[in-house]
């Protein structure tokens, strides 16, 4: 079959070993949570495209969780000091924002996981340094907890890589103790390991486990994908076989009669004529016994090539009939231009200068022809017309061969007859 091409998006990913190695790696497990380079980027961008849009899709729950949570702060702690976690809820409602409309400007989606990582570490070292400005022990806890839900929410809803989760979680820490030292705030290392540390290890497991997770289902929808278009590889590839005959690649005489009948209608409604070709091999079992069969195989291809250059307009057809018989459809082809035609044949298969040493007309290769045109009614069936053909072809034959005879139908008997033999 041809080569597989599976589309993710707009991704493209083309391989008929494909499937096997992604098998191989989704059966690895990819726990370092690292593809084949070949597979890497795609998955990559694939992964950008789900977290954008994952990020879109919750916004209003994102924003409506900030309102709650701060409504519940200011509410429940009115009476107690707040120190610098007012200015940090503010920096949080800022960076959402801004992580928003990052996400809704095309220009801005290759650094979505910068922008997303970048926000949160700023995000989380506001919370936890406000933290360190706070003296009652329920407010300082209340702080703590908030931290960890910024977390867990902050990764789990970007989707952040888990790598960049790693690296702005321990830049988030770094500043933060930076920045406590800068100022000279409270800040001890219980507090720290407990809440920070406890709070950002939860967060890079998430971030680990939707990762995995989303890089499983990537390989399992590439599967999907592959198994479907090999699928319709199968189906196409079925179609033809049932559409062209083997050896000659023409249409087959199945597929020939389906072509008739849509033809036929076709030029019904236009009031069009319709014109078949019957086109017999002149002696070829003599050219068997004497060539063989494989040099007849080669003769049938040779003529079957000649018989496309001659019917290759639109709507045009040529069909091996069975054996070394061809048949040709010429929709709004008329009886007179049918004879041209009728003669061009001829003269395309004398130009192929076959050697036909059994032939009792020529010492080349010649085909004996016969053709039937009509302007088609409802009372007539499509079979009169190759029927009609057919029997041209016969007269063409009784005539001595290497010719060709024509008729028109008028309803469901020829009208008139015209043979001519080029012996």
């Amino acid at each position: 079959m041809s080569q597989l091409i599976i589309r993710t998006d707009n991704l493209i990913i083309t391989d008929p070993a494909l499937k096997h190695e992604i098998e191989d790696v989704l059966s690895s497990g990819f726990r370092l949570l690292r593809f084949p380079d070949y597979l890497e980027q795609h998955f990559a961008r694939s992964y950008r495209k789900l977290a954008l849009k994952n990020m879109l899709s919750n916004a209003v729950y994102l924003l409506g969780l900030y309102l709650v949570m701060g409504i519940v702060v200011f509410i429940q702690f009115a009476d107690q000091e707040k120190g610098w976690f007012t200015g940090a809820y503010i920096i949080t409602g800022i960076g959402l924002v801004f992580i928003n409309v990052c996400a809704r400007l095309p220009i801005m989606d290759r650094a979505f996981h910068w922008y997303t990582g970048i926000t949160a570490m700023v995000i989380l070292t506001s919370i936890m340094v406000s933290a360190t400005t706070i003296t009652d022990p329920v407010g300082l806890a209340g702080i703590h907890a908030i931290n960890i839900y910024v977390v867990i929410i902050v990764y789990a809803m970007s989707k952040m890589r888990f790598f960049n989760t790693v690296i702005w979680c321990h830049l988030a820490g770094l500043t933060t103790l930076l920045m406590t030292r800068a100022f000279d705030l409270h800040y001890t290392q219980f507090e720290f390991q407990t809440f920070f540390v406890f709070a950002n290890v939860i967060g890079m497991g998430i971030a680990y486990i939707i990762e995995h997770r989303e890089r499983a289902m990537f390989l399992q929808g590439l599967l999907l994908d592959i198994d479907k278009a090999e699928k319709d590889l199968l189906n196409q590839y079925l179609e033809r076989l049932s559409r062209e005959d083997s050896l000659t690649g023409l249409a087959n005489r199945r597929y020939f009669d389906e072509r008739l009948k849509m033809e036929w209608h076709r030029c019904l409604r236009e009031n069009k004529p319709l014109s078949v070709i019957l086109l017999d091999i002149d002696y070829f079992k003599q050219y068997n016994d004497h060539y063989g069969h494989m040099a007849g195989d080669h003769c049938l291809v040779e003529v079957a090539r000649a018989l496309k250059k001659e019917a290759s307009r639109p709507a045009e057809l040529v069909g091996r009939y069975g054996g070394e018989e061809f048949i040709l459809l010429y929709p709004n082809i008329d009886a007179t231009q049918i004879k041209n035609t009728l003669v061009r044949i001829q003269q395309r298969l004398l130009d192929l200068h076959i050697p036909h040493e059994g032939s009792q007309v020529r010492k080349v290769v010649t085909a004996s022809l016969g053709a039937a045109t009509v302007y088609p009614v409802k009372t007539l069936d499509p079979e009169k017309l190759v029927s009609a053909a057919d029997q041209m072809l016969y007269k063409s034959k009784e005539n001595g061969r290497n010719g060709w005879s024509s008729t028109q139908l008028s309803h469901c008997e020829p009208e008139q007859q015209t043979l001519i033999n080029l012996g």
